[in-house]
């Protein structure tokens, strides 16, 4: 069971590089992704990382949704947040980098940190690999992930901030040749204590990513600066990667065992 303490981090991590968006439930993500034809009413939609409100959004537009998420406690925070009245909602204790779906979605949406998060290209690639098997031909995968080019630019190396009442105390070293930032984080809790977590996380830009992605299984991809469907560009809040699968016969399947429960 995660302390509250890794829960916290966790949290960082996934929100790691980009603004908190001001509705949690992403809604004009979902309309543009539906503008674009890549959300419909009765879609399967695989989200990874992704907030309760989000989940709920996509149910209450009239997609089934499977949602990835491999702490239990942040399961049970999101039935708490959002009710268990939705049939449509597909809840899987399951690492996003070890998925057990083939052919099974129309839309894989990852709005937690997932691209990087681990410091490991070869674990990114593997990610996408996974990624690209657990969708139907033509279907899609949506990246939220941060600007490397602004973070660069506007590096910080420390600084502090409050999450959930607690003092945050952040430590930054950037290798810019190999794309990874360790980062340190210090929770200062009110009793005076403090716990240290350190993470290195690697930082792709938008032509690392769409080469990656072409590489390993996708014939299309886009870059969006935010939910609108914006292009992005060297002053984008965030790096949307749109990635697409080659379009072709459909054979839905799921394989592999998995600890599960609906919602």
């Amino acid at each position: 069971m995660a302390t509250q303490s890794e829960l916290i981090v966790q949290q960082l991590v996934r929100e790691f590089g980009r603004p908190a968006p001001a509705d949690p439930a992403r809604r004009y993500l979902l309309d543009t992704l539906a503008q674009r034809g890549l959300l419909r009413t009765g879609s399967d939609v695989l989200t990874l990382l992704a907030p309760a409100e989000l989940v709920a959004e996509l149910a209450a537009r009239g997609a089934h949704v499977t949602a990835a998420e491999p702490l239990e406690a942040l399961v049970e925070q999101a039935r708490q947040r959002i009710g268990t009245g939705s049939a449509a909602i597909h809840w899987v204790r399951r690492d996003p980098h070890r998925l057990p779906f083939r052919r099974a979605f129309d839309l894989v949406l990852a709005p937690g940190l997932v691209l990087g998060a681990t410091g490991q290209e070869h674990d990114d690639e593997e990610f996408l690999r996974i990624a690209a098997t657990t969708l139907r031909p033509g279907g899609t995968l949506v990246l939220d992930l941060p600007n490397r080019e602004l973070l660069a630019r506007d590096f910080v190396e420390r600084l502090w901030g409050e999450l959930n009442g607690l003092l945050v105390l952040v430590h930054e070293r950037w290798d810019l040749p190999s794309g990874i930032l360790r980062v340190e984080w210090q929770l200062v809790w009110p009793n005076g204590t403090r716990d240290r977590h350190e993470r290195a996380l690697r930082l792709y830009t938008a032509s690392e990513v769409t080469r990656l992605c072409r590489q390993l299984g996708y014939v299309a991809t886009e870059c969006w600066g935010d939910d609108d469907g914006t292009p992005y560009n060297l002053w984008s809040p965030r790096l949307l990667v749109i990635a697409r699968t080659e379009s072709g016969p459909a054979e839905p399947l799921v394989v592999g065992e998995t600890r599960s429960e609906r919602t």
